[in-house]
């Protein structure tokens, strides 16, 4: 696993992560097929003569549309593994094998009734189980290929901004970064010889 934590080969624990907390918020902002208009991050990195190269401490902070603010961190011991949404009524906060939430009615209700349920979400038996009865029925999978697209990207724009030392304007319906050449030379890297993209 150690191929992560080099950037000629791996994304560190951000890119690393990115896909499936991200996934889950996204999901629960209704963001799957959109993405932030502001990205600013910072990072801590090993020193340079290191192996590893990737952050070791992370912190971004996001803004999406209709005011919703998003952090993603790692490396703070203050800042738990998982998905927050924070709300005026309280958090509910989901990770890879937890829930929780401020009101503890919430922690023990698996099943809503349809007048609570504002917003019906795909059930799942599993990503492989899922992703078999998706070829036989023809159905989209619960997490397509757009929406993991959407889910990294966050990442990979808190990434540029932490490298560049700046805050990132993103043009979500054009997909670009704002006003900042430079930082959007980091959106695509130059291959090697003889690969080039067809």
């Amino acid at each position: 696993m150690n191929w992560r934590w080099n950037y000629n080969t791996g994304g560190g624990t951000l890119l690393d992560w990115i896909g499936h907390f991200c996934d889950i918020a996204h999901w629960g902002m209704d963001c799957d097929h959109s993405g932030p208009s502001e990205i600013e991050g910072h990072g801590d990195f090993p020193p340079q003569d290191d192996v590893f190269n990737t952050c070791t401490k992370y912190r971004i902070e996001l803004k999406y549309p209709h005011d919703i603010a998003m952090t993603i961190a790692g490396g703070y011991p203050e800042i738990e593994e998982g998905t927050k949404w924070i709300g005026t009524g309280g958090w509910v906060s989901a990770g890879q094998w937890r829930f929780e939430s401020s009101n503890r009615e919430w922690r023990f209700n698996k099943d809503l009734s349809d007048v609570l349920r504002k917003v019906k979400l795909y059930e799942s038996p599993g990503h492989v189980r899922n992703f078999l009865d998706c070829i036989k029925s023809r159905q989209p999978t619960v997490t397509p290929v757009e929406t993991g697209y959407h889910s990294t990207l966050p990442g990979h724009l808190g990434l540029i901004s932490i490298f560049t030392g700046r805050k990132i304007h993103w043009y979500v319906a054009k997909e670009e970064i704002i006003g900042d050449a430079d930082a959007s030379k980091w959106l695509g890297r130059e291959y090697r010889s003889p690969w080039k993209l067809g």
